[in-house]
C-alpha cells in the first residue's frame, strides 16, 4: 500500500474530526484546553514529517483519565480512521507489566529477587548460573545476549558478556525468561497471570497480554516500509504489515489508548491499587546507569531520569509494525502514552 503526502494531510484532518469524539469532559476545562490544542498541533506536524499513518494517544493524571485522542488512519486504502475501541502493541512497554507482577510475587513472599534465578528455574542454561539473579534480568544488567530464544531444551548455556551487575545492557532475552518465572511462580500462563493482577484490578478489559489471531479484527491495521532491503527514507512508501503470533513478556501486550490510561493514573498514583508504596519506589529506582557517570538509569521494567528535578518514568515500545513510547512524571502525577501503526 503506498501512503502519499495527500493522504496523510486528508488523515491529520480526520484525526481532528475524531478528536472531539474521543476525549473526556476533563478537556473542556479551560486549564487543559490550551495545552490539548498544542498537542494536537505537533501530532499533525508529526504525522506529516514522519509520514505516520494513524496515531492513538492518551493522556491521565492520578485521580482520572484526561484524554483519549486518535488521528489518521488505520487503513488509507479504505479510508478507514484509527478508533479509539483499536488495539495497538505496545511493544517493550510491556517490561513493566512483567515487573510489575514480580514484585507481586515477591511481596507474597514466592521469590527472592536477589538469589540465582535456576534456583526458581533449574532447567535454564546460563552461565554464571550461581550470580545472575532476577534483579539482573529485570535492571538489564544481567550480560546475557539481547535477543534469542529460550527453551527449556537448549542444547547448550547462554553466556553472559560481563559479570553481572556491572554494566547496563538491553536484553530482550532476559524479560523472555523473567515470562517463564512468572509461569512457574504463579502456576498459570502468563497471559492469565497479567490478567488477573494487572488488567482486571485496573479495569482494562479490552487489554491482552499475548498476540494472536483472535485479536486480529480489533487491531488496527499496521505497517512496515515496503522495501525491507534498504534504509527507509522518511517518505517511503509503506505497506500492510504481516500478523504475527507473540507471547514472550519482552513486549506481548495489546491495548486500547483508553485502557493504556488507566495504567498510566496507576503509575501516575505510584503504583496504588497494584503496588504498595515502598514497592513501587524500589520498582522507579535507578538500578543501574545507562552509561558510566550518567544520570538516566533503569529501575525494574522501567527507564528512570530527572528532568527538571522532576523524577520521571519511562519506556518506548517498537514492536514489527508499530511504535509507541510512555512517559510518566512522578512529581506532577501526570503522565501519557502514544502509540503509531507502522514500524519505520
Amino acid at each position: 500500500m503506498t501512503l502519499s503526502r495527500r493522504e496523510f494531510v486528508a488523515a491529520t484532518a480526520a484525526g481532528t474530526v475524531l478528536i472531539a469524539d474521543w476525549v473526556s469532559s476533563a478537556s473542556q476545562d479551560p486549564r487543559y484546553a490550551r495545552a490539548f490544542d498544542a498537542i494536537d498541533t505537533m501530532v499533525a506536524r508529526y504525522m506529516r514529517e514522519m509520514n505516520a499513518p494513524g496515531l492513538t494517544l492518551s493522556i491521565a493524571g492520578r485521580d482520572q483519565v484526561l484524554r483519549v485522542a486518535t488521528y489518521g488512519m488505520s487503513d488509507a486504502d479504505r479510508k478507514e480512521p484509527v478508533r479509539a475501541d483499536q488495539l495497538f502493541h505496545i511493544g517493550s512497554i510491556s517490561k513493566s507489566f512483567a515487573a510489575i507482577t514480580l514484585l507481586q510475587l515477591r511481596d507474597e513472599g514466592k521469590i527472592d529477587l536477589q538469589k540465582p534465578i535456576v534456583q526458581y528455574l533449574p532447567w535454564l542454561r546460563i552461565e554464571p548460573k550461581d550470580e545472575i539473579t532476577t534483579h539482573h534480568l529485570l535492571s538489564h544488567s544481567s550480560g546475557l545476549p539481547s535477543w534469542v530464544p529460550v527453551f527449556p531444551t537448549d542444547p547448550a548455556p547462554h553466556r553472559a558478556g560481563f559479570t553481572p551487575g556491572s554494566h547496563f545492557h538491553y536484553c530482550n532475552m532476559g524479560y523472555a525468561v523473567l515470562g517463564h518465572l512468572i509461569e512457574t511462580l504463579d502456576a498459570r500462563p502468563y497471559p492469565d497471570a497479567i490478567r488477573a493482577r494487572i488488567f482486571e484490578p485496573l479495569g482494562m478489559r479490552s487489554s491482552h497480554a499475548v498476540i494472536g489471531p483472535d485479536q486480529r479484527d480489533r487491531t488496527v491495521a499496521s505497517h512496515i516500509p515496503y522495501r525491507d532491503e534498504r534504509p527507509y527514507t522518511r517518505n517511503g512508501r509503506l505497506a500492510d504489515a504481516p500478523q504475527i503470533v507473540f507471547d514472550n513478556a519482552a513486549g506481548s501486550v495489546t491495548s486500547t489508548a483508553a485502557d493504556m490510561g488507566l495504567y498510566l493514573r496507576m503509575l501516575a498514583r505510584r503504583g496504588n491499587p497494584l503496588l504498595g508504596e515502598k514497592t513501587f519506589a524500589e520498582m522507579s529506582a535507578r538500578h543501574i546507569r545507562l552509561e558510566d557517570n550518567a544520570e538516566p538509569g533503569y529501575g525494574y521494567g522501567l527507564f528512570v531520569e530527572k528532568l527538571d528535578d522532576h523524577d520521571i518514568v519511562r519506556h518506548t515500545g517498537g514492536m514489527v509494525s508499530f511504535m509507541s513510547a510512555m512517559h510518566v512524571d512522578l512529581n506532577d502525577g501526570i503522565a501519557a502514552f502514544a502509540s503509531v501503526n507502522a514500524q519505520q
